[in-house]
C-alpha cells in the first residue's frame, strides 16, 4: 500500500512542477469575468428600484443639478427610459457651468437627446448657489 502512496506522491508533484503559473491576461480575464458576473447579478436589484421608486439619482458632485439620473417614462404615448447625466463644463470667478446631456430609450414614441447648459454663481461666504442662466445645447468653451 505504501508503494501506491509514494507514486501517487510522485504523480502529484510531477503535475505541480509542470504547471504553469498565471499570466497577467489570465488575471485581467478573470478581473472581466468578475465585474461582469456582479453587473448580472445586480442588474435584478436595479431594476426592482427603478420600477419601486420610478427613478434611481446618483450624486455626481458637489454643484447644483451634478447627478447621474435614470428614470421611467410612463406616459400614454411614451414608454422607456430616460438617462441623464450632467457634469461641470465651465468653472471661474465664482460661476459654474453644469452641462446636462439627456438620451431616451423607448419602445414606445419617440423623443431626441437633449442637452443643455445652466450656470451658477456661488455667493461669497455662503453656500447657498443662485441660478445666472440655462441655455440649451452644449456650455460654451472656457475662453482663454
Amino acid at each position: 500500500m505504501s508503494e501506491i502512496q509514494n507514486e501517487l506522491v510522485r504523480e502529484q508533484q510531477e503535475v505541480a512542477v509542470t504547471r504553469k503559473p498565471r499570466g497577467p491576461l489570465a488575471r485581467l480575464g478573470c478581473a472581466v469575468g468578475l465585474v461582469i458576473w456582479a453587473i448580472l447579478i445586480l442588474s435584478p436589484c436595479i431594476l426592482i428600484t427603478l420600477a419601486a421608486q420610478g427613478e434611481i439619482n446618483i450624486s455626481t458632485g458637489d454643484a447644483p443639478d451634478q447627478r447621474l439620473r435614470i428614470w421611467l417614462i410612463m406616459e400614454a404615448a411614451q414608454r422607456g427610459v430616460g438617462i441623464s447625466n450632467a457634469s461641470i463644463h465651465k468653472q471661474d470667478n465664482g460661476q459654474t457651468c453644469v452641462q446636462t446631456d439627456t438620451s431616451f430609450f423607448l419602445w414606445q414614441g419617440q423623443a431626441d437627446s437633449v442637452s443643455y447648459c445652466e450656470c451658477y454663481q456661488h455667493e461669497d461666504g455662503s453656500q447657498d448657489w443662485a441660478a445666472t442662466g440655462l441655455t440649451p445645447g452644449q456650455c460654451e468653451a472656457e475662453s482663454p
